[in-house]
């Protein structure tokens, strides 16, 4: 009896605890993508390897250091610019069958210095949001190379 009214006192202790949920998204570092200021284009990847929701989908690539931090919004029906950072416009395009494929990653047209950062790529739909993948970006400044030792380049071969 005394055992029971120790397991019933613990039991009950156990009930009135504060419960904590932890949320865990299925997210992964895709890395470092290195390219040179003024390259025709670079591509941050990012896949979603789940089912991809039924009720309106959204994938959503930001860069939470600017204000507003969207830089692409793809809807089941197509792109959705009109909340994109200034900085951005006609210089971001995703895949048409994305959602098809689950290849979410984002082309950025002639990367600039000032795109260097770290990008988050989320799937969302009216109930959740995942974080899917964060690529950080680093733009190199072009590389001046110095004329050869002597002076002018010839063309002079023996």
């Amino acid at each position: 009896p005394s055992s029971h009214l120790f397991l019933s006192s613990s039991l009950l202790e156990l009930i009135s605890l504060p419960v904590c949920v932890l949320t865990v998204s299925q997210h992964a570092l895709a890395g470092v993508v290195e390219v040179n200021e003024g390259e025709e284009s670079v591509l941050m990847p990012c896949y979603f390897k789940g089912m991809v929701p039924e009720d309106n989908p959204l994938v959503i690539w930001t860069r939470s250091d600017l204000n507003p931090s969207l830089i692409h919004l793809r809807r089941d029906e197509g792109d959705d610019l009109k909340d994109q950072h200034q900085g951005y416009r006609d210089q971001t395009s995703m895949r048409h069958d994305l959602l098809d494929t689950g290849n979410f990653s984002l082309t950025l047209r002639k990367p600039r210095l000032s795109d260097s950062g770290n990008y988050t790529c989320r799937l969302a739909d009216e109930r959740e949001e995942w974080r899917v993948t964060e690529v950080q970006l680093k733009v190199k400044g072009e590389q001046q190379t110095p004329p050869p030792a002597g002076g002018q380049r010839s063309n002079y071969r023996k």
